[in-house]
């Protein structure tokens, strides 16, 4: 498991690369002090786990997970308590504060372990939906469509379209690509809300979804849309 610290005290940081180095299978790749320098290791290296400060000299740690062009599992680590509940709205793992106990730090890193051989969700399993004051409880058969905003995906449903904390290649991996298909880099439909296919000139497909919404598939992706649903 690939490790970043994040912290801008350099004893915090000591500590918790001595914590770490005592729990099997962790390879710390960079350390930062800085949200310019966490910027800087996000998008030089490819991290599994962030262990994330929540007060940085330039910034906070959410800053960060705004900014990155990647999203880490994370984990906070910090002296503050009073942004534990705004931790959950970015998908932290945990919520630690100063100081870490090595077998709290433990417990923490077995959720990473946990989280990664998640088992995909099936379709008619309903999951929470928060995008600031508004709550979803869907069935994930539900949705029509997921958009990429960056970090951000938003979510077409048939009362809204919320957005959430997480990127679009990271939703799909958890999806039943027996019913949805990524029909590009930007775009995720559920087949079962296809209501008409049109062939563009350039062998990219028109797809119109049973909300109205219009949907190009790409033209690698028609071809990979043909050979799955294709008699």
């Amino acid at each position: 498991m690939r490790v970043a610290i994040v912290d801008d005290s350099r004893l915090a940081r000591v500590e918790l690369r001595s914590q770490l180095s005592q729990i099997e299978g962790i390879e710390i790749v960079a350390e930062a002090a800085s949200v310019k320098a966490a910027l800087d290791i996000l998008a030089e290296h490819m991290i599994d786990l962030l262990l994330l400060d929540i007060d940085l000299p330039d910034g906070t740690g959410f800053d960060v997970l705004e900014q990155s062009n990647q999203t880490p599992q994370v984990i906070f680590v910090t002296a503050f308590n009073e942004y534990a509940i705004k931790s959950f709205e970015y998908n932290a793992l945990d919520y630690l504060l100063k100081p870490v106990r090595q077998e709290r730090l433990a417990v923490s890193i077995s959720k990473v372990n946990a989280k990664k051989v998640s088992e995909k969700l099936s379709s008619d399993k309903r999951i929470f939906i928060k995008d600031r004051d508004k709550c979803f409880f869907v069935h994930l058969d539900e949705i029509f469509a997921f958009e990429a905003m960056g970090n951000y995906t938003r979510v077409y449903l048939s009362k809204g379209v919320p957005a959430v904390y997480r990127p679009i290649s990271a939703i799909y991996d958890r999806l039943d690509q027996s019913v949805f298909f990524r029909a590009s880099r930007s775009w995720i439909v559920n087949t079962n809300f296809i209501e008409n296919i049109e062939i563009l000139e350039n062998n990219t497909f028109l797809v119109k979804m049973t909300n109205g919404k219009e949907v190009n598939i790409s033209k690698r992706q028609a071809a990979e849309f043909k050979r799955i649903w294709s008699l």
